[in-house]
C-alpha cells in the first residue's frame, strides 16, 4: 500500500489551498480526499429540488439536536465554496487583539501575502455598480437614506453572468470556487483526488497515519484535516482525540422589505451589498452584525416563513416584491460537537440573551432600513411577530420561534485549545487542522478568504 507524504481531508476554503501548497513541493505524494462529488459545470441544473440534496450535507437538513438551527455546509468537491454567496471579506483587524485573548495569537502582518495569494487565485473583485439587482439596491438606498455604513461587496465571481443561482453551484464556471481554482492547481502539481470517499477515523502506528474510509484504507506520514467544523472534529473525537467544544457561527435570519413596484431579487447576484453600520469590525462599534442584501430562490423561500394555506399562498405571491435582508451575527454563545448514535455528530448551538437581543434587534433596524428604501411594510423570518409595519420593539426571540440558520461555522478544534497556534493538533504528531474549525471565535464577516489564507500559511509552516 502506498504510503502518501500527506493526506488532506476536505477540499473546501481549508482544504483546497493545502492541498495545492503541499503539492507544490510533495506532488503526487499528496493525497485529496473529499466525501463529496466532483460536479462540472453541467452537472448544475438550477433547479433547488435536485441541487439543494445534492450538494449539501444531509440533503440541506443539517442542523443542531434540537432542530433550531438549520447548520448548512456543502458536499462537494470545493466544499462550502461552490455553494457560497462568492463574498469576499479580509480578515478583520480586531483579530490580532481577540485572538491573542483566546492563547490563539495571529500577525495579520504575516498573512498578508497568502491573503494576496488567494485573492489572486480566486479573481476577487468588487461588485461593480451595475450588476448591482434592485433588490440590493433598495437594500443600499435605504442604508443610505439612514446614514449607515454601506458598501458594494467583492467576490470571486467577476464574469458572473448574474443567472441568481450561486446557492445551488455555479452552471458558468464563473464563481472561482475551490472546485475551479486550488483543487485543480493541486492536480496539476501532481496530487491525487479521490472524491466520494469518507474518512471514518484516523489511527498512527509506527510514525504512519492511517485514515479508515467507507472504502480501502488511505495511509499517509502527515495528514491535515479540513473537512469543515462539523466533521473535523468529528473525526478527532471518532479518534480518541479530545475536541468538539467551543463552537461559534454567525447566527443569521431574514427580513423582507415589501413593495409596491417588481423587485425581481431571483434575478441577479443574490447578495451584493452590505451594511458594516452595525458590525464590531474593521473599526466599527456596532452590537456585532452585518447586514447583507440576500435573495433565495422560491422553494428556499418558502421554508422561512411557518405560514400555512391561503395565508402562505399569499405570502408567496408577493415574492416578486420583496427585497431581502440577511442578519450576520457574530455569535457569543458557544457550542459543541458530540459524537451521537452510531458516531454520527451531534450539534449543539446555545441561543444565548445576548445574541438573541442582537437578532431582535437586526429585525428592527432591517424594517427601519427598508421603510426609509420605500418599503409599505416588511416580513419577518419569524413566526409570531411577521408582517410588520414599524420598527418593532417587542420581538420576542426564542431558538423555536425566529427562523435560524448558519451558514459559517468556527471552531470545535480550536486553535489556542485544541490546536496551538498554528494549527497543529496538541499531543499529536503530524496532524494539523487547517479550516474553520481551528479558528478560535466566529469572525464577524464571511470566511473564505480568511481560512484560505490560514491554509496556506499553516501548509508553508507543515513543510518547514
Amino acid at each position: 500500500m502506498k504510503v502518501y507524504e500527506v493526506a488532506v481531508v476536505g477540499s473546501g476554503a481549508g482544504g483546497g489551498p493545502a492541498a495545492a501548497a503541499l503539492a507544490d513541493a510533495w506532488g503526487d505524494g499528496v493525497v485529496l480526499i473529499e466525501a463529496g462529488r466532483h460536479f462540472k459545470r453541467e452537472d448544475f441544473n438550477q433547479l433547488e429540488r435536485d441541487m439543494l440534496p445534492a450538494l449539501y450535507a444531509q440533503s440541506g437538513l443539517q442542523g443542531t439536536e434540537d432542530g433550531a438551527i438549520g447548520m448548512l455546509q456543502g458536499r462537494a468537491v470545493g466544499g462550502s465554496t461552490v455553494v457560497n454567496d462568492a463574498i469576499c471579506f479580509r480578515p478583520p483587524p480586531e483579530i490580532e487583539e481577540r485572538w491573542a485573548a483566546l492563547d490563539a495569537p495571529v500577525s495579520l502582518a504575516e498573512l498578508q501575502p497568502f491573503v494576496e495569494e488567494v485573492e489572486r487565485t480566486l479573481s476577487v473583485t468588487q461588485i461593480p455598480r451595475h450588476m448591482i439587482n434592485r433588490a440590493n439596491y433598495l437594500v443600499g438606498l435605504g442604508a443610505a437614506r439612514m446614514g449607515w455604513a454601506g458598501e458594494r461587496l467583492h467576490h470571486n465571481s467577476p464574469g458572473c453572468v448574474q443567472c441568481g443561482f450561486r446557492h445551488i453551484g455555479c452552471a458558468y464556471d464563473a464563481k472561482r470556487s475551490m472546485n475551479l481554482t486550488f483543487v485543480p492547481l493541486a492536480l496539476m502539481r501532481g496530487a491525487e483526488l479521490r472524491a466520494e470517499t469518507e474518512v471514518q477515523s484516523l489511527e498512527r502506528k509506527g510514525g504512519v497515519w492511517t485514515l479508515h474510509t467507507d472504502g480501502e484504507p488511505i495511509q499517509a506520514k502527515r495528514v491535515v484535516l479540513a473537512a469543515g467544523v462539523v466533521m473535523t472534529p468529528t473525526l478527532l473525537l471518532r479518534s480518541g482525540i479530545d475536541a468538539g467544544d467551543g463552537v461559534q457561527s454567525h447566527l443569521c435570519s431574514v427580513a423582507w422589505g415589501d413593495f409596491e413596484d417588481r423587485v425581481d431579487g431571483f434575478a441577479g447576484i443574490p447578495m451584493a451589498y452590505g451594511v458594516l453600520e452595525h458590525s464590531d469590525v474593521y473599526g466599527h462599534t456596532g452590537p456585532g452584525y452585518l447586514i447583507e442584501g440576500v435573495s433565495v430562490q422560491p422553494l428556499s423561500f418558502s421554508v422561512q416563513h411557518q405560514f400555512h394555506g391561503l395565508e402562505h399562498e399569499d405570502v408567496l405571491a408577493r415574492y416578486p416584491y420583496l427585497a431581502g435582508a440577511l442578519g450576520v451575527v457574530r455569535s457569543r454563545g458557544r457550542g459543541r460537537i458530540e459524537l451521537g448514535p452510531k458516531g454520527r455528530p451531534a450539534i449543539h448551538h446555545p441561543l444565548v440573551p445576548e445574541d438573541a437581543a442582537r437578532i431582535s434587534d437586526f429585525y428592527a433596524r432591517a424594517t427601519e432600513m427598508f421603510l426609509a428604501a420605500g418599503a409599505k411594510r416588511v416580513l419577518l423570518a419569524h413566526r409570531e411577530t411577521r408582517w410588520v409595519a414599524a420598527p418593532p420593539t417587542d420581538v420576542r426571540i426564542d431558538k423555536h420561534l425566529a427562523y435560524l440558520y448558519a451558514p459559517h461555522h468556527f471552531g470545535g478544534a480550536n486553535r489556542g485549545a485544541v490546536c496551538d497556534a498554528e494549527g497543529r493538533v496538541k499531543g499529536q504528531d503530524d496532524l494539523w487542522v487547517l479550516d474553520a474549525s481551528a479558528i478560535p471565535e466566529a469572525l464577524g464577516v464571511n470566511p473564505q478568504i480568511t481560512i484560505a489564507a490560514l491554509a496556506l500559511q499553516g501548509a508553508g509552516r507543515l513543510l518547514g
